[in-house]
């Protein structure tokens, strides 16, 4: 059970960061890196789905 909680935790702050990051339009930097919007969006998106695919696999075997 407590893991399902962390995977909906997990889930809705990749939600979250998601939207955020509709609204920018420049390349990310992260250490010197930079890395274009759109890969960070894909990212942050299926991080989001797997996380929210996960709480609904385990809420259903619980």
């Amino acid at each position: 059970m407590k893991y399902s909680k962390w995977s909906l935790i997990f889930g809705i702050v990749s939600t979250l960061v998601f939207i955020g990051l509709l609204m920018e339009s420049e390349p990310l930097s992260y250490r010197g890196l930079r890395i274009d919007i759109r890969v960070a969006r894909m990212v942050c998106l299926l991080i989001a789905v797997i996380n929210f695919a996960s709480y609904l696999n385990l809420k259903k075997w619980d």
